[in-house]
């Protein structure tokens, strides 16, 4: 018995998902000859079927592309994997890239509140703020990944002056006609601003998203005394992720959550005593919309939006 030695048992293969995930953010080849009725080239077409060709994001603009069909073999990024029909599937092999995954990367939206709007002084200057805030807890269970905010914005500020002319600081409407990316003047001007470092697969942590909103108040402007200043915006915020933020031929940003949805609508003037403060004021708090653009597109930046006044 002395000579006998148990011999080690084989580690047993990790089973593979009967239906493999196929995970939005990543490019994939197509084989279109699987393709019965293959309308794949046409944006719209593309983007119902949870297809891109390309996703460029810069902080003047995004811009995306339909699938290049005349490539051989065609590529695409998934956009919307739960958007792909099971024929769609099937065309998309599943390599070593890009393996079998049976679970998604997850984002719980915990807490969302946000802050009363106050007028403080910074730098001497009134300052007009509110703070949305947002409990987050990020999972990377399909693979790593990095977590990042993108915020688009309509708005209007407006300068009202005690001569009753008045001077619009900021006006996203004339100049795009829609949405424009929300940069502030002291943050680094990337389009999708990350939240925390590189998350390896299998790990989580929570996260707080509260990102102030701020808007000065002059005294004068060009020797014209400032009345009341008046604020009107609406801010849709996407929590995207992205497996290789370094890489954009292999993978692009995709939303990891529904939109969030808020905004304000303030006036601000001096009162009897001469400090500066609110007179009215409507919010729109921190909720998930079904209704904002599933593909965040813009032409412009707040901050090319904006009128710099003459003191």
């Amino acid at each position: 018995m002395e000579h006998i030695f148990p011999l080690p048992r084989p580690t047993p293969a990790r089973p593979k998902p009967s239906n493999p995930v196929i995970q939005a953010g990543h490019r994939y080849s197509i084989d279109t000859q699987k393709l019965a009725d293959n309308r794949l080239g046409d944006l719209e077409h593309d983007l119902q079927n949870g297809l891109l060709g390309s996703y460029r994001l810069n902080a003047e603009q995004a811009v995306a592309t339909a699938v290049d069909t005349q490539k051989l073999p065609a590529q695409a990024f998934v956009w919307n994997s739960e958007l792909l029909s099971s024929q769609l599937k099937d065309c998309l092999p599943i390599t070593a890239t890009h393996p079998q995954c049976p679970n998604h990367n997850r984002l719980t939206l915990i807490d969302v509140g946000m802050t009363a709007p106050e007028v403080s002084l910074r730098d001497a200057t009134p300052t007009l703020s509110i703070t949305p805030c947002f409990e987050l807890e990020w999972v990377t269970a399909a693979y790593s990944s990095q977590l990042g905010v993108l915020q688009l914005v309509e708005s209007t500020r407006t300068i009202h002056f005690t001569d009753g002319e008045t001077m619009t600081l900021l006006d996203t409407e004339s100049t795009s006609g829609g949405p424009v990316l929300y940069l502030s003047g002291t943050e680094s001007h990337l389009p999708v601003v990350p939240l925390g470092a590189f998350q390896r697969q299998g790990q989580q942590q929570k996260l707080l998203f509260n990102q102030a909103v701020t808007q000065a108040i002059p005294s004068q402007i060009a020797g014209n005394a400032v009345a009341s200043v008046s604020v009107l915006e609406k801010y849709t915020v996407y929590f995207m992720q992205n497996a290789g933020p370094d890489l954009p031929d292999l993978y692009i940003w995709v939303p990891v959550h529904l939109p969030i949805v808020w905004g304000w609508s303030i006036r601000v003037q001096q009162r009897y005593d001469g400090v500066w403060d609110i007179f009215r004021k409507k919010l729109i708090m921190p909720s998930a919309s079904t209704e904002a653009p599933k593909l965040p597109l813009w032409q412009s930046n707040s901050l090319l939006c904006q009128t710099t006044p003459m003191a």
